[in-house]
């Protein structure tokens, strides 16, 4: 039977048509300021994802990784919520039902050590906090000795609270990673933050079920990618897959009730900080006590005392430091009188004696073992008594022969090898014509043309006298002055007693007003044109010295002559 051409054109219609995409689906909800929950439903594939937006910047807002206790270890999440008083609570690790894979620090307690995987290129994946709530997600800390984790608040990690993350980083500085232990679609359950990691997503993709189709490891690195993360990693998934949030479980374990696993993670809020916390998210010191808190949440408190030890705050954090630590710093280094090395780093006391050829030397930086050499100026050049360029740099001890025609001098600042017409490092002078600099050491000739002539501290300069020449003589005569001071009318009457109100020198005066003998001191008929009335004073003949230096000494003495022989 043909169809008809209705019936076609609506077929061809059909055809042609693009497929209609489902969208997403979101429904949000105001929990607590900076605590926001988000459904999401979408009918491709289809999905149930629930998730929970946290402002790590909201004072109230703290976090907690399950400790190694009855009431939070080994129990479901919606139990470990409620024990801890939690706001929003997650899964954790990978693990049996009682011991986590991976790194678990609990309120700065370490109960289980961050371990190895080959398969993922070296480490277990992890997720960790600071008590300021910094948050860090990667394969390897960056020290993953069994030493450091053992305080795991201690730089460079400094987590309070961590947990492992199932072995897979979805996304790395904004970029997706690959590779996955399963292609399946599962329920999943992951963590990330923002790149100003001021934003925390918990988030559980449903499974196993209609409706709920799950997701593989990239659609899950896609679906964080969209929430806005910059970093995220998988947390164990499948039945333990379960988000806890204002005191219900949110979405349907696959297990139909939620699992038993070793940890979780959870989201804490206090409206009212506790009393006990000087500091809303972090450590304090009061005297010799230290006090932590996170998000107003007391975690506890103890005397630093007790321990030998002193309470030191810093810029971000506080710590007992041992009481033997130079200046009570935590992190210090110093020389001991018996010579050993005494090393404090967070507060842990260390001293050992240096190697042998090595000695404890101090500079700007700090204390160590440096070269025995190099003990008294750990960054220092000089020069050996065989003329040999001593070098010690950071305590490292070197030495060798200047090149070519080159010699070692030192000054203040240090020893250079230096071009032999150097006397000093830093020497300037003129050798006639032409302009010596050292800079030092390194000689730079600059010949002065063009009428310059040479000034060793200025170089070559325009109608300069070179100062090598010695001072220019003083060729002009003295001026005399023009007016001199008035006599009272006592002085210029002769006085009651007809004599003069000028004090005489006494000898001593007299001696140091006496011009040298190459100066004639000529009666008033002698007197130049402008000179005092009663003062002939004379250079004619005189030497540099008497020009230079005596101009006002000689004119004092004229003007106390012409008043004595005024006041006669």
């Amino acid at each position: 039977m043909r169809a008809s051409p209705r019936l076609a054109l609506v077929l061809s219609a059909s055809v042609m048509a693009p497929a209609v995409v489902a969208q997403p689906r979101d429904t949000w909800v105001n929990v607590r300021t900076g605590v926001d929950y988000l459904h999401r439903t979408n009918a491709a594939g289809p999905q149930d994802i629930f998730a929970a937006r946290i402002d790590l910047r909201t004072p109230g807002v703290g976090l907690h990784a399950s400790a190694d206790n009855a009431r939070e270890r080994a129990v479901t999440t919606p139990t470990f919520a409620r024990n801890v008083g939690a706001l929003v609570a997650i899964n954790g690790d990978w693990s049996d039902g009682r011991t986590p894979v991976g790194i678990a620090v609990s309120d700065g307690t370490l109960w289980h050590g961050h371990i190895p995987d080959n398969r993922l290129g070296g480490r277990w994946g992890f997720f960790g906090c600071t008590i300021g709530k910094r948050c860090e997600i990667g394969n390897a800390p960056p020290l993953d000795t069994d030493a450091t984790l053992a305080n795991p608040t201690a730089a460079p990690l400094r987590f309070y609270e961590a947990i492992g993350a199932n072995g897979v980083v979805l996304i790395s500085n904004g970029a997706p990673r690959t590779g996955c232990y399963d292609t399946a679609r599962n329920p999943r359950s992951a963590i990330g933050y923002s790149a100003d990691r001021n934003t925390l997503w918990l988030v559980v993709v449903d499974g196993r079920r209609t409706g709920a189709a799950g997701m593989t490891c990239d659609e899950t690195r896609a679906l964080m990618a969209n929430l806005g993360c910059y970093e995220a990693a998988m947390l164990d998934g499948g039945g333990s897959s379960t988000l806890f949030v204002d005191g219900s479980v949110r979405n349907t374990p696959s297990d139909g009730t939620p699992r038993t696993v070793a940890n979780h993670f959870a989201v804490t809020f206090t409206a009212t900080p506790d009393a006990r916390c000087p500091v809303l998210s972090g450590r304090s010191c009061s005297g010799t006590r230290i006090t932590a808190c996170q998000g107003g949440r007391f975690v506890g408190a103890g005397d630093c005392a007790a321990f030998g030890a002193t309470c030191e705050a810093t810029s971000t954090d506080a710590r007992c430091v041992d009481g033997r630590c130079p200046g009570g710093r935590g992190d210090a280094t110093a020389c001991a009188p018996s010579g050993q090395l005494v090393t404090c780093v967070e507060g842990a006391y260390a001293s050992a004696a240096c190697p042998a050829g090595q000695a404890c030397g101090t500079d700007a930086t700090g204390a160590r073992c440096m070269d025995a050499r190099c003990a008294a100026a750990p960054n220092e050049r000089r020069c050996t008594a065989g003329g040999l360029l001593a070098t010690c740099t950071a305590g490292v001890y070197s030495e060798g022969a200047c090149a070519g025609s080159n010699r070692c001098i030192a000054d203040a600042i240090g020893a250079v090898c230096a071009d032999p017409r150097c006397a000093t490092p830093d020497a300037r002078r003129c050798d006639g014509a032409t302009h010596l600099a050292c800079v030092r050491g390194a000689l730079t000739l600059t010949p002065c043309t063009g009428g310059a002539v040479c000034d060793a501290a200025r170089g070559c300069v325009a109608g300069a006298t070179s100062l090598d020449a010695g001072p220019a003589p003083m060729d002009a005569e003295p001026t005399p002055t023009d007016a001199e001071p008035p006599l009272d009318a006592s002085a210029r009457d002769g006085g009651a007693d007809g004599g003069a109100d000028v004090p005489s020198p006494d000898d001593a005066t007299r001696d140091a007003m006496s011009p040298p003998a190459d100066v004639v001191v000529a009666d008033a008929s002698a007197a130049p044109e402008g000179a005092p009335e009663g003062c002939a004073c004379s250079l004619a003949g005189a030497s540099t010295r008497a020009r230079g230096a005596w101009p006002m000494a000689l004119a004092m003495l004229c003007v106390v002559r012409a008043r004595r022989r005024r006041a006669r």
